[in-house]
């Protein structure tokens, strides 16, 4: 016959995997996640001042606001109502898929002696830097479209002096509504909005740390 005490601690025992079983039932499963890059496409060689074969510039992270500032998918459903697509990412925060892809339009333009992160300890003659105001899917009368805002600012490195601003908007139709659709969009209007900054760069009149 099992003792009482043996018993006993048999029964709190089942009575605790029982209730560990049930609690690990009901806990919610790890979100699978798919990461998109960002689509881009080379663009060509620009004209520009002689003078900006002797600059470095730098391209800096620009400054969002927290949900852009994230991975997320960003879309506006209806009015001014935020959410997100779920199940995906992109494969690094927004700003920084913004400035990658402006240094990247820059090399590509070869109007400059180099261009660099502000992640990289170079010293550089100026940078390009600002706020990313919008960087999201909206849906105008029922069709979703990408638009991109860039308050683009352009200062002297050394001295920190502001040399010249300029807003900058991009927008793309959706070909249809899967997220590969509207990534592809995204890459379109990136694009865009990369060749405005670098033809806007190369219409200005560069010196060693002064514009």
């Amino acid at each position: 016959m099992m003792p009482t005490v043996v018993r006993r601690f048999l029964q709190v025992s089942l009575v605790g995997l029982a209730v560990l079983s049930t609690a690990c039932s009901v806990l919610p499963q790890a979100e699978s996640l798919t990461y998109y890059q960002l689509p881009a496409t080379s663009l060509k060689a620009q004209q520009a001042p002689a003078s900006h074969k002797s600059l470095i510039i730098q391209v800096n992270r620009p400054h969002a606001e927290r949900l852009l500032a994230s991975s997320r998918i960003t879309v506006l459903p209806q009015g001014n109502e935020l959410s997100a697509y779920k199940g995906v990412r992109w494969g690094d925060d927004v700003p920084a898929l913004l400035r990658n892809r402006l240094a990247d339009a820059l090399r590509d333009s070869a109007q400059f002696r180099a261009v660099v992160l502000d992640t990289e300890s170079v010293i550089a003659d100026v940078e390009v830097g600002g706020t990313l105001g919008a960087f999201q899917v909206e849906y105008i009368q029922g069709a979703p479209r990408v638009r991109i805002q860039f308050d683009a600012l352009v200062r002297d490195q050394r001295s920190g002096q502001l040399i010249q601003t300029r807003r900058f908007v991009a927008q793309q139709d959706v070909v249809g509504t899967a997220v590969p659709q509207v990534v592809e969009a995204f890459g379109q209007a990136t694009d865009a909005l990369s060749l405005q900054v670098s033809q806007w760069l190369a219409s200005l009149t560069v010196q060693a740390n002064t514009l």
